[in-house]
């Protein structure tokens, strides 16, 4: 609105329909924001009326609209405007009467448009043409139209609209939310928080697979690492004792299967072991009863997409597995681990966690706890291996009880970024040493330094 406007006495604002659907009561609108002394004739011309009569039957907008065609029907039924305010300033109100419109004297509007239609009914209006004419919405689009033909305009502030209303369906939602956390006041309230480390980038390694000739290489390099060892002698203090000799009597045949079987299968899937170390994780999940109910009989079941779970660390060494080494046939007899063997497991108490379903190199890890007190937490920390397929790595959290609702899940995803390498840009292959860190290496130091051996597992079960 340009400055005179403010002192001329009587102004034409056109309303765009925005202002009757969205904006408060048209006799609450802020006018003065137009003029604050003298006449105000608000019109509202033919296409904004057929705006609001098509949102009569709208779960929202209907009220407003149908209150408005209540308001305007005494106008029209009378010829007499709609006298919204007294004064300060004086707002009356009605529809009006426009000419035919010369659209090839506005080619910029285009007639099938809503907005072009108001603004070019407006400018055709048939009287008060030596009023000034002013043009108000909300929306940006019909001003512009209207200023770049020579209307003033108006911008309504959100001062001129209602409170945001929820339709038919939010309110559904809302009164269904509602409901929901009524019936949740008597159950757990969990927290749950997925950790996984090295994913920024989320780079996974697509080894390529040896050549004829690198292969070979590798295994020549491997036997000339693994010599056979001496094997010890028949004359000794076991052999006296009538218990078998210091010689492992299998010792040729393992060597043989060591060097004839486990190596070359290493070397054949040698790719595949190196995107086993390099393209593991460590992760973890934390659960807590944050709420003032116990949990009973929860169940927390953690799954993946895509790769494995597994509790350890699972080690992998360029030099493949280690090679067998004599054993005296004597030490054979003392058969150590079946004295273990029949040890009854420990007794779970009710506080907790038992694992029902353990995670070795499997996509899914289950435990339970019969009674999960409330500020009681679960933490699981292992590592996690996607594979160097395309599809995105889904770590899904979900968590069920015998007072609980339905479930209570958390989900995290991320997009890999797969990068295709040579075997020999991450190992050395003549030293058999690594060119690059891999993500687990700081942790497998640290176990290794402290001879924490049983938190390894070491990748060789399917090599020997």
């Amino acid at each position: 609105m340009s400055a005179d406007t403010e002192s001329n006495d009587r102004v034409i604002a056109f309303l765009d329909a925005n202002i009757i659907l969205e904006g408060k009561p048209v006799a609450d609108l802020p006018w003065e924001d137009i003029l604050r002394e003298g006449t105000i004739r608000a019109l509202i011309v033919p296409k904004a009326m057929e705006e609001i009569d098509a949102k009569k039957r709208d779960g929202r907008l209907g009220p407003h609209a149908r209150a408005f065609n209540r308001l305007i029907a005494d106008s029209v039924m009378s010829g007499n405007a709609v006298i919204l305010k007294e004064n300060n300033p004086r707002v009356e109100m009605e529809l009006a009467s426009c000419s035919r419109i010369a659209w090839d004297r506005h080619p910029d509007l285009d007639p099938n448009d809503g907005d072009s239609r108001i603004v070019a009914e407006a400018l055709h209006v048939k009287d008060g043409a030596t009023s000034k004419r002013l043009f108000v919405s909300h929306d940006i689009k019909p001003l512009a139209y209207a200023r770049r033909h020579g209307l003033e305009v108006h911008l309504a502030s959100d001062e001129w609209l209602r409170p945001v209303e929820l339709g038919p369906k939010e309110k559904e939602i809302q009164r269904l939310k509602s409901q929901i956390a009524d019936y949740r006041k008597d159950e757990p309230k969990f927290e749950i928080s997925i950790d996984v480390t090295d994913m920024d980038p989320p780079t996974i390694y697509k080894v390529t697979a040896l050549g004829n000739e690198q292969r070979e290489a590798l295994i020549a390099t491997i036997k000339a690492k693994n010599l056979k060892k001496p094997n010890g002698s028949s004359d000794s203090y076991g052999l006296t004792l009538g218990i078998g000799g210091g010689r492992d009597s299998s010792y040729d045949r393992k060597y043989q299967s060591y060097i004839g079987k486990t190596v070359p299968s290493f070397v054949e899937r040698f790719g595949e072991k190196m995107e086993t170390l390099f393209n593991q994780r460590r992760f973890s999940v934390r659960v807590s009863n944050v709420g003032q109910i116990r949990a009973d009989h929860l169940v927390v079941s953690i799954k993946t997409s895509d790769g494995w779970i597994n509790e350890r660390i699972v080690a992998v060494s360029p030099s493949g597995p280690a090679p067998p080494v004599p054993v005296p046939d004597y030490m054979s007899h003392l058969n150590i681990h079946n004295n273990f063997r029949n040890l009854l497991p420990p007794r779970v108490g009710r506080h907790e966690f038992e694992t029902t379903i353990h995670p070795d190199r499997s996509r899914e890890l289950e435990v339970t706890c019969e009674d999960f007190r409330s500020g009681q937490d679960f933490q699981f920390e292992g590592v996690i291996a996607p594979t160097s397929g395309s599809k995105p790595l889904v770590i899904t959290v979900a968590l069920t009880a015998s007072n609980l609702r339905g479930e209570r899940k958390e989900i995290f995803k991320v997009e890999k970024q797969i990068v295709s390498i040579e075997a020999d840009e991450l190992i050395d292959m003549s030293k058999l040493i690594f060119k690059r860190d891999y993500p687990v290496k700081r942790e497998l130091e640290r176990l290794l330094a402290a001879e924490e051996y049983s938190e390894i597992d070491w990748d060789d079960q399917d090599d020997n």
